[in-house]
């Protein structure tokens, strides 16, 4: 008895043994890293570890940061310092001590702007992104798909996009420094939504639910713009410049519906020969090339398009007459030099060749603007 108590102690004291050399060895598991940056704003500032993204840590006002419990061996540090900068640093973590990497001098940022779509048109809900690796988790697209993700380091990103309905669908880019990449991204409804249709999920902005569940442009006239008409089943007619459009059949003879820098498609007119600016050794220079515009626009890149001096793009210049108490109002509606005159949103004018559309430069209590002509 005495023999076997003695082995059963010795056993318990193993094992107890066994236990502290594990609780000792467990800082040894991991490490600290410091770390400052040579240009940062705290506002947004945060460093955190590639493929650990719940391993961060802020930045103080002087740029200092410090990472714990980050595991032995090599690491990788994911950095946002400011809105346009970030960094990627490789750095040897050793087990129990603390590791002071080299001050870190943050370079351009790139960015993915996002823009996701269905194929059928379903409206999306409850859209989220996330960026593998990275802190940016979860981020909620807009209503129209949309989203810009960043800053990111220089670098190649796996990017999941989720939304209620959809099976996950995973793609990969890259972004460089400085770079504003554009992402598509086409998700395909699952089973159960496409027997429910579009009548309980609704559809994309610009699309309707037709009878037969199915997001259509139209299917009947109703859905249309004035002086447009359903015609298997999408919207056509001659829709005047800088008319929203989804194609070239919404737009005038001698107007194609194109995609704009401001992100919207418009029917627009050419004006040059080709999209660059006309240079200034050809023998038309760029007033002549704005001559072939219509009153209120002008050449801007081989196109015919709204006065930058007094529209901010297409979409303002549909914003004319907008109602409005003061300028400000006109200002923030994209028209820089508006009026408010009588209560309406106008720009300033110096002759009729000035005002778009059916509008003349007229006298006004706010000066000579364009005016609707009677």
């Amino acid at each position: 008895m005495r023999s076997t108590f003695h082995i059963a102690v010795a056993t318990l004291l193993a094992c107890c043994a066994a236990g502290c050399g594990n609780l000792e060895n467990a800082p040894f598991r991991v490490g600290t890293v410091h770390g400052q940056l040579t240009e940062s704003d705290p506002s947004v500032a945060m460093v955190s570890l590639v493929d650990q993204p719940g391993v961060s840590s802020h930045v103080d006002a002087d740029g200092r940061f410090t990472l714990e419990d980050i595991p032995t061996g090599m690491a990788e540090l994911f950095i946002v310092a400011t809105a346009e900068k970030a960094a990627r640093v490789q750095v040897q973590v050793l087990g129990g001590q603390s590791v002071q990497v080299q001050p870190v001098a943050p370079t351009p940022a790139g960015f993915l702007d996002l823009r996701v779509k269905t194929t059928n048109g379903f409206r999306l809900s409850a859209a989220e992104v996330s960026v593998k690796g990275t802190p940016f988790q979860r981020l909620l697209l807009d209503a129209k798909g949309r989203l810009r993700v960043g800053p990111l380091p220089d670098g190649c990103y796996t990017v999941t996009v989720t939304a209620l309905g959809f099976p996950a669908t995973q793609v990969e880019d890259c972004a460089g420094p400085g770079e504003k990449k554009e992402l598509k991204v086409d998700l395909e409804a699952d089973e159960s939504l496409l027997e429910q249709g579009c009548q309980e999920i609704g559809c994309e902005e610009g699309l309707v639910c037709a009878p037969n569940k199915k997001c259509l442009e139209c299917f009947g006239n109703s859905q249309c713009g004035a002086g447009l008409t359903c015609k298997g089943n999408r919207c056509e007619g001659p829709g005047p410049l800088c008319a929203p459009c989804t194609g070239d059949w919404q737009c005038a003879a001698g107007t194609h519906c194109e995609v704009l820098p401001e992100g919207s498609a418009a029917c627009v007119a050419r004006c040059g020969d080709d999209d660059d600016a006309p240079p200034t050794a050809q023998a038309l220079s760029v007033d002549d090339y704005s001559a072939r515009c219509a009153p209120g626009f002008t050449c801007q890149s081989g196109r015919c398009l709204p006065d930058a001096a007094n529209f901010a793009g297409c979409h303002a210049l549909r914003r004319m007459d907008a109602p409005c108490t003061d300028d400000a109002n006109c200002h923030e509606l994209g028209l820089p030099g508006g009026r408010c005159v009588s209560g309406a949103c106008t720009v300033p004018c110096a002759t009729d060749r000035d005002c778009p559309d059916t509008r003349w430069c007229v006298t006004s209590s706010a000066g000579r603007v364009c005016q609707v002509g009677t």
